[in-house]
């Protein structure tokens, strides 16, 4: 995490002023050998400095694709489009532990890193031959900061609130993602084939939410009711979760709500960082890193609280921090003045 922080603080300015792709296929390229490198790693050092590296290789790539949107769509275009990488984006953190946990059962520890080698050698080839640079420098000049807004990201309160509502819905579902495995196989006793069907629901109910933000956006429905929206549910379903949890309920009822409170955070996602964003067109990849740092910082702290509350609090560890943050980001949140 911290050299996928690092990729996309790095990558995210430095796409601003020398372009896109060739900050895309170096992302790449460090990617796709310190995947090999990772392979090959004949200690725990070795294995650790090449994971940071491939952090490093796939944060640049993450920031730089919210960058290209920006760069190549407007208004509710630029939503829609947002949305889809979102999608996509929201769905790995899940999915990639069920994947690798098969690999690394079948194959051992380093197939994993072949295949995400490979994974980054079809994308550089894909990358090199058919993605052309989507940065203007005569688009950038039509975009300032908003109205008489800030110079600085960092003196934008909107900005900043945004992001920071984004965090902490993140959070949100990082406190689901660093505790379940430990409730759902070890204290509440059920295989792993639970444990993946779960996850796998989960996942889907989160490319749902994101899927749907894009269709609410083609149906005209505003970036602010579809936040406010998704964050009011998710309070009242992490509030449920979190009552519930007190009362030991089983399963049965808790799983549903989750897939709620996932489905939410898929529609809300592309929409905070469509407002974020949007409002620092010319530094587009400035933006969109400080909101995935931001994002990464979220989880990184809800994993910690989660993970010291765990042999304290056992399901309530997980399901109360989801609701302490899911009324922070409710609370935090505010739409922009037109």
């Amino acid at each position: 995490m911290v050299g996928f922080a690092l990729g996309q603080l790095g990558a995210g300015k430095l796409s601003d002023a020398r372009g896109r792709r060739p900050v895309l296929l170096a992302g790449l390229a460090c990617f796709t050998l310190s995947g090999i490198a990772c392979s090959l790693s004949q200690s725990g050092i070795e294995l650790l400095a090449s994971r940071c590296l491939q952090g490093f290789g796939a944060g640049s790539c993450a920031v730089i694709s919210f960058a290209v949107v920006q760069d190549l769509f407007e208004g509710e275009a630029a939503r829609t489009k947002r949305a889809y990488v979102a999608t996509v984006l929201s769905a790995v953190p899940v999915l990639a532990p069920a994947l690798g946990s098969v690999l690394v059962d079948q194959f051992g520890w380093r197939s994993v890193h072949v295949v995400l080698a490979a994974g980054g050698t079809v994308l550089l080839a894909v990358v090199g031959l058919c993605v052309p640079e989507s940065r203007r420098r005569q688009r950038d000049a039509q975009h300032g900061s908003p109205g008489d807004g800030p110079r600085s990201l960092w003196n934008d309160r909107v900005f900043l609130r945004t992001a920071l509502a984004n965090a902490l819905s993140y959070g949100v579902i990082f406190s689901y993602i660093a505790g379940s495995p430990i409730v759902i196989i070890r204290q509440m006793g059920y295989s792993q084939a639970v444990f993946a069907a779960v996850f796998a629901c989960t996942a889907v109910a989160l490319t749902l939410g994101a899927a749907s933000s894009g269709m609410l956006a083609r149906r005209g429905t505003s970036t602010a009711t579809a936040i406010r929206g998704g964050l009011i549910v998710s309070v009242a379903a992490t509030l449920a979760l979190a009552a519930f949890g007190l009362t030991g309920v089983s399963a049965a009822i808790i799983v549903p709500l989750l897939l709620v409170v996932l489905f939410c955070r898929g529609i809300v996602v592309p929409n905070l960082q469509h407002v974020a964003i949007t409002r620092w067109s010319e530094r587009a990849g400035t933006a969109s890193a400080l909101v995935g740092v931001s994002q990464l910082l979220g989880g990184a702290l809800a994993s910690v609280v989660v993970a010291a509350l765990l042999p304290y609090l056992r399901l309530n560890a997980v399901l109360v921090p989801m609701a302490m943050l899911a009324v922070a980001a409710w609370l935090t949140w505010r739409p922009p003045r037109p």
